[in-house]
């Protein structure tokens, strides 16, 4: 540590740049797993019912239904017509579904997603009124009253402005209308099932079933399972696109910081000459220097961890989280990616001094420095 300590002009550059390069990909990588993230927390609903959309016809069969209603952990099923309104992520903007159900059954609704009604009311039976959940309504920035449907609205559009009546009190997105009124002024209008299972717990198992049972018929199955298999493998071409930017930036740095460290080991030949000649071994130095650029490795690494999650932390708390979105800033898998960059710099300048301490002759450096 004497020569670290005594020196910072030499050890801070190497510091300082590793620790940006794992800022930089660690702040990357965790805003790309955000839209991961951000997708599956917008429809999170269907962590709690099963959705059926019937295909070739406005209305499932009836023996498909009754299949349903044989199927274990069954508990009851809600018909809905559905219209949509727009969701704002990191990517752009998102359907998002407004489910048309009976008065009767909206509170019930809310409550199976773990919400309950904070303020407002539920939408009257063909009312031009929805009531939305509170991050939905932080993500669209409205308030009780607003406009969320209008013929002003190309992307979300109603004959007639729709507003919110009501607001819902829980994580969960979540956005419920009016039957009446949607299968009225929405075309067309399908009629689709919400299937529950007896208990929450049992939702994944009945999901599993109806996907099974229900495949090939004139029926599109919506489960979160099927949704969180498609976001992955949505992004599995951008995670590798990521692991290939990650792979080039660490060669780099590598060999940058190789040769920053060979350049500073041709500014310490005396030095090593010096403690050679007086009994050091070629490991022992190469110990010496090993250690050396471990803890500058080691503490960039720490500083770019620490300055990333410190970031990420401010950009939830201040910009993400008002609008809705999502991110983690103590994400595992990005640091994950940040680990092939202080190994590669590490294997590198080891790779490199240590070549050069093979055919290092101290006596000459010391005659050199004599004469």
């Amino acid at each position: 540590m004497l020569f670290l300590m005594r020196n910072p002009g030499r050890s801070l550059p190497l510091t300082l740049v590793l620790a940006l390069a794992v800022l930089t990909i660690a702040s990357v990588v965790a805003l790309l797993n955000s839209i991961d993230r951000t997708i599956l927390k917008i429809y999170d609903y269907n962590r709690y019912f099963a959705a059926i959309t019937p295909r070739g016809s406005n209305k499932l069969k009836q023996e498909l239904v009754e299949r349903i209603e044989r199927a274990p952990y069954y508990a009851a099923s809600y018909e809905t017509v559905v219209c949509f309104m727009n969701a704002e992520t990191i990517v752009g903007k998102m359907p998002f579904v407004i489910f048309g159900l009976e008065q009767g059954q909206m509170e019930s609704l809310a409550a199976r997603c773990r919400l309950v009604l904070r303020e407002g009311r539920y939408p009257l039976p063909g009312e031009a009124g929805v009531v939305l959940s509170e991050p939905l309504m932080r993500n669209k920035n409205l308030k009780l009253g607003d406009v969320v449907l209008s013929p002003l609205i190309p992307d979300q559009y109603a004959p007639v402005p729709v507003r919110v009546v009501g607001v819902l009190q829980g994580d969960t997105w979540l956005a419920i209308g009016s039957l009446e009124f949607i299968r009225d002024n929405f075309f067309p209008p399908t009629r689709n099932l919400l299937i529950f299972a007896t208990e929450p717990r049992y939702q994944p198992r009945l999901d599993a079933w109806i996907r099974e049972t229900l495949k090939g018929a004139q029926a599109r199955v919506w489960t979160y399972a099927e949704l969180q298999e498609e976001t992955h493998r949505a992004f599995r071409n951008l995670y590798f696109i990521t692991g290939i930017v990650v792979t080039v930036v660490a060669v780099m740095l590598a060999t940058m910081t190789g040769l920053l460290a060979n350049i500073y080991f041709q500014q310490r030949l005396v030095e090593f000459g010096l403690l050679q000649a007086i009994g050091f071994t070629r490991r022992g130095l190469l110990m010496r220097v090993s250690m050396e650029t471990i803890t500058v490795v080691a503490l960039g690494w720490v500083l770019g961890v620490l300055c990333a999650m410190g970031i990420l932390l401010w950009a939830k708390v201040r910009i993400m989280e008002p609008r809705g979105l999502y991110i983690e800033p103590f994400d595992p898998i990005a640091y994950q990616y940040t680990l092939p960059v202080p190994i590669m710099v590490l294997a590198f300048a080891l790779f490199t001094i240590g070549w050069r301490l093979r055919t290092f002759d101290p006596v000459a450096i010391v005659e050199r420095r004599i004469v």
